[in-house]
């Protein structure tokens, strides 16, 4: 079963495409979520030829079971869309005030400032996390994967992941600005 995993490793193209064949739809669900109901399906669809082109280059770093594999892949595909969607609102975040519709109220802009401040600020602390506890919290805090998805995808039970979003959160909770954000 792990043999398309070494024929990738030597850079084999038919196990690239059993790759794309097995993994396409998984892929393509994290992008999908993580990019939030995309206007440009293009912007989907070179995230997903991003990840596989990764998947591609990178394979020789990887070590473990096809389970492990579709972890890995899944990671990959994770962090790809949230580089795109970072770089989305940020082009989003220099228009000019001109192109701002004007029955925008003033105070909702503070509001959503303030939240957009919020979410970044929380997620250079969820960075400061282990590897394992990062990911929690974006699954949990960015992709809004319940307790029991994130249970299954880490293989962990469901109180696990509610013991380890706990302590996280009294982790992060020394910051006052973020505990808001937590609740």
């Amino acid at each position: 079963m792990n043999d398309f995993i070494e024929r990738l490793q030597r850079q084999d193209e038919s196990a690239l495409q059993y790759v794309v064949e097995h993994y396409l739809g998984y892929v393509k669900a994290i992008t999908l979520k993580v990019l939030e109901k995309p206007s440009d399906y293009m912007l989907v669809e070179e995230c997903v030829n991003d990840v596989f082109l990764l998947v591609w280059q990178k394979s020789n770093y990887f070590i473990g079971e096809e389970a492990d594999f579709k972890r890995w892949i899944g990671m990959i595909a994770k962090y790809k869309a949230i580089d795109i969607y970072r770089k989305l609102q940020k082009s989003h975040a220099t228009l000019p005030i001109e192109n701002v519709p004007p029955l925008i109220a003033t105070n909702n802009i503070e509001k959503q400032l303030e939240k957009s401040y919020e979410k970044e600020l929380l997620l250079l602390e969820i960075m400061q996390l282990t590897q394992s506890d990062r990911e929690l919290f974006l699954m949990k805090y960015y992709l809004d994967y319940t307790n029991g998805e994130i249970a299954e995808i880490l293989h962990i039970s469901k109180s696990a992941v509610e013991n380890r979003l706990y302590r996280g959160k009294k982790k992060l909770a020394k910051n006052p600005k973020l505990r808001e954000s937590l609740t």
